[in-house]
C-alpha cells in the first residue's frame, strides 16, 4: 500500500527535512562509488531503522528487489518525499543522473531544515513567555479578580466607579457566571481550531492573504514561498523536467495560497513565448529585485543559475529575519503585560483615589 501507514505516523514519527537530505545525500554517496540500488537501500534502512524512513526505504528496496525502478519504487512514497522529488528522480533516471540530482535534492531539503531550525529556536523564547503570561492571567482571573470586584463593588454603592474598575467587574462577573473552565478553553481550542481549519483548503484560502498581510510574519512567509519558488524551478530545470511541468510542480511547492495561484497563472504566458520575468511581473508577491535578477538571466541564457541567486539570497534574508523575530517580539510581549498590570492596577487604585478625592472636597 503507498505510504506510510498511520501506526508508523504513531511509533517513529513524521519524516523531516534534515533526514531527507541525510538520505539523498548518502544515497548519492553509495551511487557515485558503484554499490546498487539494493545494497544502498539496505545499508540506508539499518541505518534509519526507528525512525518514520525507516519503513519508507525497507518498501522502497522490497519493489527494487522485485525489478521496479528506482522512479517505481518512489511513486508510492510521493507523499513522503514530494511531487518534486519525483519528477526530478524520473527525469535523472531517464537522462543517467541520479546521483547528481540526488545531491541537489539534498541541499534542498538541508536549506527547508535549516530555516526550521532557525524559526524553532526564535520562537522559543516568545512562546514560554506567551505561555506564562496566559497562565498569570488565568490565575488572576480565577483566584484575584473576584477579590478586587467584591471591593469595587461595595465602593460602587458609595458612587459611580471608572471605566477601568466597571471593565474589571464585567469582566470577573463574566468568568464567575460562565466558569473558569471558559478561558483555557478559548486559549487552547481556539488556535487549535484555527490550525485544523488552515489544514484545509477553504481554511489555507481564507488565512493565507491575512497571514501575508500581518506585519513581519507576512514578510517573512513571502520570502520563503519566494525562496522556495526559485530553488524548486531552478532544480526541476537543471533536471532536465520541462518548462510547463516545472512551473506546474513549482506551483505545487508553494505553501501560501495567493502566491501558488500566481505561479500557477504565469504558466500560460511563459508557454505562450512570453519570458518568465514578464510573466511573474504581473504579480504583486515577486519584487523588482526578483524581476531583475531574472531578465538578466534571460539575457544571459542562465534562468537557473539566476533563480539560485534569488533563492541563496532571499534565504539569507529571512535568516536574518527569523533570528532578529524574538527581538522584535519581546517589546510588544512587554507592552502587552505591562498594559494588563496597568489596567488591573487602574481599576482597583482609581476608586480609593476617587472616594479619598470627594471625602476631602467634602
Amino acid at each position: 500500500e503507498p505510504g506510510p501507514k498511520w501506526y508508523e505516523r504513531i511509533v517513529f514519527g513524521r519524516v523531516s527535512s534534515g533526514q531527507l537530505s541525510q538520505f539523498c545525500r548518502q544515497f548519492a554517496a553509495y551511487l557515485n562509488a558503484g554499490v546498487d540500488y539494493d545494497r544502498a537501500l539496505s545499508s540506508l534502512g539499518r541505518q534509519y531503522q526507528g525512525t518514520g524512513l525507516g519503513p519508507v526505504v525497507e518498501r522502497m528496496r522490497t519493489r527494487i528487489k522485485a525489478g521496479s525502478t528506482l522512479e517505481g519504487a518512489t511513486r508510492p512514497e510521493q507523499n513522503v518525499f514530494g511531487p518534486v522529488f519525483q519528477s526530478m528522480i524520473t527525469v535523472a533516471e531517464a537522462r543517467g543522473g541520479v546521483p547528481e540530482t540526488l545531491r541537489m535534492l539534498s541541499q534542498s531539503f538541508e536549506s527547508r531544515q535549516r530555516l526550521i531550525r532557525q524559526a524553532r529556536s526564535a520562537m522559543i523564547y516568545p512562546i514560554i513567555v506567551l505561555f506564562l503570561a496566559s497562565t498569570i492571567a488565568l490565575l488572576l482571573s480565577i483566584y484575584l479578580l473576584p477579590m478586587f470586584a467584591g471591593l469595587l463593588a461595595d465602593i460602587s454603592k458609595k458612587g459611580s466607579l471608572p471605566w477601568a474598575s466597571r471593565g474589571l467587574m464585567a469582566f470577573s462577573g463574566f468568568v464567575q457566571t460562565i466558569g473558569w473552565w471558559l478561558l483555557p478553553l478559548l486559549l487552547i481550542g481556539v488556535p487549535l481550531a484555527l490550525l485544523r481549519w488552515y489544514r484545509t483548503s477553504s481554511g489555507k484560502a481564507v488565512l493565507d492573504p491575512i497571514v501575508l498581510r500581518i506585519p513581519v510574519i507576512g514578510a517573512i512567509f513571502r520570502k520563503l514561498d519566494v525562496s522556495r519558488f526559485a530553488r524548486t524551478l531552478a532544480s526541476l530545470l537543471d533536471a532536465g523536467v520541462d518548462v510547463g511541468g516545472a512551473m506546474d510542480l513549482t506551483a505545487q511547492a508553494i505553501a501560501m495560497t495567493p502566491i501558488r495561484r500566481d505561479v500557477a497563472a504565469a504558466k500560460r504566458p511563459i508557454m505562450e513565448g512570453r519570458d518568465l520575468s514578464v510573466a511573474l511581473s504581473r504579480s504583486r508577491w515577486f519584487g523588482p529585485d526578483v524581476i531583475a535578477v531574472l531578465e538578466s538571466g534571460e539575457e544571459t541564457g542562465k534562468i537557473p543559475e539566476s533563480l539560485v541567486h534569488v533563492a541563496d539570497d532571499y534565504e539569507e534574508q529571512v535568516s536574518h529575519m527569523v533570528k532578529n523575530m524574538g527581538e522584535l517580539i519581546q517589546p510588544l510581549l512587554i507592552l502587552i503585560l505591562g498594559g494588563l498590570v496597568l489596567f488591573i492596577i487602574l481599576a482597583v487604585m482609581m476608586p480609593y483615589i476617587q472616594l479619598i478625592t470627594s471625602l476631602a472636597g467634602g
